[in-house]
């Protein structure tokens, strides 16, 4: 027996395309385990489709860095809430739900010929060179993407003019001994000394008090005149000033964002799967790990698939199976993200139809 072994779904809306073909081929169809063998037959093997979900969950990650003069922020700019400590958390920001359809290798049937069935091809999905359309996926376990700032090289911008650091001149007496008395004599000693982080803090908040008031005289014109390109390149360069400066109080942020797939095959309706674990603290985590939540999809409910056992007997007759659309939603812990109606193939009816007309 000489078998034609290719995959594909069988598409069911072409049934009208047979009605003018006649019956020129003895066929039968079997479950392509079983497939008859009959002497001089060749067989052609199709299979039933099943959609396999992809969920892509995008994550961020948020770092802060403490300024180094957090702890002056609010004596002397009035600012609240700011960082006083490093700290890194995560946050789900969405899922989005993606289907694809494969081939189901449980429900593979064999079209069982003497002769090819010259209509196969309107029933079969086939390329324009006469090749079945390739309906296998690849390999999508985990697709990672990362875009955001990087924070491991991240250093504040020394904006002091006068620098940390300062001479000091001090003066010391020294006792000499004459021929008629004891003498003091002055001397001089230079050393350089360190500025405190308060000094390096108040005159930081100087500095950004007297940008402010320097925009201030430019935008009401109490210096010389300035339009067109020229204000707006002063103007964007004391912002640019002015927000490094505060970056000393208040601190910064990086924000890094990172996308991760999962597929899952969907068994049955109504059921609750569970993707993976995820911690606010550090992102994907396993089960076990402390104040980890569950991030999970829910299939709806779907009317119960109708079996059927192939009759091995009848002649022209292919099998198809008619999808059902399913809600589908998925969350984090017991918030819902999103939800969705989605075509589940594995979830519908099993029905068959002629390959060709039959006759008059």
């Amino acid at each position: 027996m000489k078998r034609i072994i290719l995959l594909g779904t069988v598409v069911a809306g072409l049934m009208v395309s047979c009605a003018s073909t006649k019956n020129e081929t003895a066929t039968s169809i079997s479950p392509y385990g079983s497939v008859m063998r009959t002497t001089g037959q060749s067989a052609l093997v199709y299979g039933l489709p099943q959609t396999r979900l992809y969920f892509e969950v995008e994550l961020v990650k948020t770092i802060v860095k403490k300024g180094p003069y957090a702890e002056y922020a609010n004596r002397m700019l009035n600012l609240q809430n700011v960082p006083m400590a490093d700290s890194e958390s995560w946050q789900i920001k969405s899922i989005r739900i993606n289907n694809q359809q494969e081939v189901d290798n449980k429900q593979l049937y064999a079209v069982s010929f003497i002769d090819y069935p010259h209509n196969i091809d309107k029933l079969l999905r086939f390329t324009k060179e006469g090749l079945l359309l390739d309906v296998t996926i690849g390999n999508v376990l985990v697709n990672t993407q990362s875009q955001g700032s990087s924070s491991n090289d991240f250093q504040f911008v020394n904006t002091s003019s006068r620098g940390f650091t300062f001479e000091r001149v001090d003066t010391t007496y020294r006792t000499m001994l004459t021929d008629t008395a004891f003498v003091r004599i002055p001397v001089l000693q230079t050393r350089v000394m360190s500025r405190t982080t308060e000094e390096q803090a108040r005159e930081a908040a100087n500095q950004i008090f007297k940008i402010r008031e320097n925009r201030l005289e430019i935008l009401f014109c109490k210096i010389d005149p300035l339009e067109g390109a020229a204000l707006k390149l002063i103007l964007q360069s004391l912002d640019q000033q002015e927000e490094q400066l505060l970056s000393l109080f208040n601190g910064v942020k990086f924000d890094s964002r990172q996308i991760v797939t999962y597929p899952s095959l969907p068994e049955k309706p109504a059921t609750n799967v569970e993707l993976f674990y995820f911690s606010e603290k550090e992102g994907i985590v396993n089960r076990n790990t402390a104040g980890a939540k569950p991030v999970w999809y829910e299939m709806g409910n779907a009317p119960a698939p109708i079996s059927i056992t192939p009759s091995y007997q009848a002649k022209d007759i292919l099998y198809y199976r008619i999808p059902q659309v399913v809600e589908v939603s998925a969350g984090v812990d017991g918030n819902t993200l999103v939800r969705e109606h989605i075509t589940i193939c594995q979830f519908g009816n099993i029905v068959s139809f002629p390959l060709v007309a039959p006759k008059k």
